[in-house]
């Protein structure tokens, strides 16, 4: 099995609450959000679609899960 790891990262090294405002505001963290405003979804969108397609599982870390699960039942 192969491992491809994928992080939302800004360009100044930032790994951090790329979703919501209050999603991780770990050590005063105040920018939570920021990918979304950049968000392309024919480009962020169909390459996440080749990733899963890559992909025989998926691991998330506990926080990225418990957003990610409350967000699935909503999402088409």
């Amino acid at each position: 099995m192969k491992t491809l790891i994928t992080e939302f990262m800004s360009l100044d090294g930032v790994a951090q609450a790329p979703g919501g405002a209050k999603e991780d505001t770990d050590g005063g963290f105040a920018h939570g959000g920021w990918f979304l405003k950049y968000f392309d979804p024919e480009v962020i969108g169909g390459t996440f679609d080749d990733l899963v397609k890559q992909s025989d599982a998926l691991l998330q870390g506990r926080r990225t899960y418990q957003t990610s699960a409350a967000a699935w039942p909503s999402r088409s």
